[in-house]
């Protein structure tokens, strides 16, 4: 779910809390006085008692008939089926509103972490150029791999998409400078899934870089083979 959804999710949520809290306070305090007037005996032809009344029927409809009311006098009934109605209804928003919480309480922990992972991931993450050299390196059984080669003071910084490799095997990634020195910046083994994507930096600076690939690893994690390799053509 993307964070714009869960925003959205999370807001509806409390909308549906309050909506369902205002539902239950309104329902409750017109079964309520219905409760006193039916109580106290009040004219059932007067406008105010008609209205309560009429308001209570559809939500006392689920009730009826559940307990006899108790006739006190002529006048004054005990119907204790919508003290019953009172207290499911109180429940039943209440629970409501506790599953509400607990959904957008747990999207909101997961926006929360979501947020300090993508912090964190910021302030780990070395910077990046803006821009850099691509490399595009094609080998034998449908290899290939792309790479940026951004310059750095440092070094070159180097990011690595990778396809085709076989999952059971280690690879290397380096450089070569002109004076055919060979840098290893990484070793990986690839996933069965999907490319493969890899970050680096290596000492060698973007303009001294005159080969780079991938090389695939023995037993000892020496260089076996070069898989994938090319020639970079930056100032030279």
């Amino acid at each position: 779910m993307s964070p714009s959804t869960k925003s959205i999710v999370i807001k509806v949520c409390r909308g549906l809390v309050w909506a369902v809290y205002a539902w239950a306070a309104v329902t409750v305090v017109l079964l309520f006085l219905a409760f006193l007037l039916q109580l106290f005996g009040a004219d059932p032809s007067a406008g105010f008692v008609e209205f309560i009344y009429r308001s209570t029927q559809r939500a006392m409809a689920p009730f009826r008939g559940i307990f006899e009311p108790v006739v006190l006098s002529d006048d004054s009934t005990l119907d204790v089926s919508i003290l019953f109605a009172i207290l499911v209804y109180t429940f039943v928003a209440l629970g409501l509103g506790m599953a509400l919480d607990w959904l957008s309480g747990k999207l909101r922990v997961t926006q929360d972490q979501e947020r300090y992972d993508a912090m964190l991931e910021a302030k780990l993450s070395p910077a990046r150029p803006a821009t850099g050299y691509v490399v595009h390196l094609v080998g034998s059984d449908r290899a290939a791999a792309t790479a940026v080669l951004s310059a750095q003071p440092a070094g070159t910084f180097v990011d690595v998409t990778a396809v085709g490799l076989d999952p059971t095997r280690r690879y290397a990634v380096w450089s070569e400078n002109e004076a055919g020195q060979r840098v290893t910046s990484a070793t990986f083994q690839p996933g069965a899934m999907g490319p493969t994507k890899l970050s680096m930096t290596t000492p060698i600076h973007l303009t001294d870089t005159r080969l780079f690939g991938l090389s695939e690893l023995g037993v000892s994690d020496e260089a076996v083979a070069d898989v994938l390799a090319a020639r970079i053509a930056f100032n030279h």
